[in-house]
C-alpha cells in the first residue's frame, strides 16, 4: 500500500464522481483520460477497494465509493478552510470571511448589510459570491464558503450541513405602469392570465412560487418570457407593461419610484423563505461569526 496520499488524487476522484465520468473529468482538467484513470487506481490501490463500477457510459459509486466520497469532501473542506486560515493568520489582514448566496438574495438583501459591516471593520477581508442555491450549497460543503444566505425550499441536507429559516419575505405581484388601472383589484383568475416574465422552471424561487400558486388555483401564470435575474425581468415589466411575481426587496426602489406597480388581488399571499446555511462541523472565527450574527438579527429585524 501506498504510504502517503496527495489531496490532488482525492480532488481528481471528486471530479469524477460529479462528472460520472473519467472522460469528462479529463477534459474538464485538461489533461490525458490515462491520466485521470491513474489517480483512480492509485487511490483505490491505497485503500484498497474498487471504488466504481461502469453502468454504461457512467461510473457510479460502490459502497466503499461512498464512504470515501464523504471522506474525501470532509477532507477537502478541512484543508480549505486551513488554507485559508494560515493565510489569513500570515497577511495580518485581520480575518476573512467568505460567503455564498443565491442571486437575488446576494444581489439585493446582502450588499447593504456586509458594506455595513465592514465599515467598522477596515481590515476584514470579505467577499460575497451569487449563485444559484445549489451552487451555494455545494460551496458551503466543500468549504469554498464559510456560510450561505439562500432562497429556500425545505429541501433534505446532507447529516454534515444545518439550516436555520431566518426570514419569510412576501413575494409582490407588479406590473409595468398601464397593464392595469391602478384602483382596480383582479381576481386569483385575473391575475394569472395577464402577460408575465418569469424565472426559469429550474430556478428554485421560481419551483417555490409554482408550488405556492398551485396549492391556491391549479392554474400557471402565463408566461411569455423568463430570464436568470431579478433586474432584466424587471426592466421587461417595466417597458412592456408586463407582470411579474418578486420578493418585496427586490422591487422596492421601483414600486417607490413608479417604474412598477404593486397589483391588488384579494388572497393572494405569496412567500420567499430565506435560509442560512453552514457545515455542522464548521469552526467559525470571530470575524465569520460576527458576520453570521449581523445578517441574521438584520434580515430578522427587516
Amino acid at each position: 500500500m501506498e504510504a502517503q496520499l496527495s489531496l490532488k488524487r482525492l480532488e481528481v476522484f471528486r471530479l469524477v464522481v460529479e462528472e460520472g465520468s473519467v472522460t469528462r473529468a479529463a477534459e474538464v482538467l485538461m489533461v490525458a483520460q490515462p491520466a485521470v484513470s491513474g489517480q483512480l487506481r492509485a487511490l483505490e490501490s491505497w485503500l484498497g477497494a474498487k471504488l466504481f463500477v461502469r453502468r454504461g457510459n457512467r461510473m457510479l459509486l460502490t459502497e466503499a465509493g461512498e464512504r470515501a466520497n464523504q471522506w474525501a469532501k470532509e477532507m477537502l473542506a478541512s484543508a480549505a478552510q486551513i488554507r485559508r486560515d494560515v493565510d489569513e493568520l500570515g497577511s495580518g489582514r485581520g480575518g476573512a470571511a467568505s460567503i455564498a448566496s443565491s442571486m437575488a438574495v446576494g444581489s439585493y438583501l446582502l450588499p447593504p448589510i456586509l458594506s455595513r459591516f465592514q465599515r467598522g471593520r477596515p481590515g476584514a477581508d470579505l467577499t460575497l459570491s451569487s449563485s444559484q442555491p445549489n451552487e451555494a450549497l455545494r460551496a458551503v460543503e466543500t468549504g469554498e464558503a464559510d456560510f450561505a444566505v439562500v432562497t429556500w425550499d425545505q429541501r433534505h441536507l446532507p447529516d454534515t450541513m444545518s439550516s436555520d429559516v431566518i426570514r419569510t419575505e412576501p413575494i409582490t405581484l407588479c406590473a409595468g405602469p398601464g397593464l392595469v388601472a391602478p384602483s382596480r383589484a383582479l381576481s386569483l383568475d385575473e391575475a394569472l392570465a395577464l402577460p408575465f416574465v418569469g424565472a426559469p422552471r429550474e430556478v428554485i424561487y421560481q419551483r417555490n412560487l409554482m408550488e405556492q400558486l398551485t396549492r391556491l388555483s391549479g392554474i400557471e401564470p402565463n408566461f411569455i418570457i423568463r430570464f436568470g435575474h431579478a433586474e432584466p425581468m424587471k426592466q421587461a415589466a417595466a417597458e412592456n407593461a408586463w407582470a411579474i411575481f418578486a420578493p418585496r426587496y427586490v422591487v422596492e426602489s421601483d414600486l417607490a419610484a413608479g417604474r412598477l406597480q404593486e397589483l391588488a388581488v384579494p388572497g393572494l399571499e405569496l412567500t420567499e423563505r430565506i435560509a442560512l446555511l453552514w457545515r455542522r462541523d464548521k469552526f467559525f472565527s470571530p470575524l465569520q461569526q460576527a458576520a453570521v450574527d449581523e445578517i441574521r438579527d438584520a434580515l430578522r429585524s427587516r
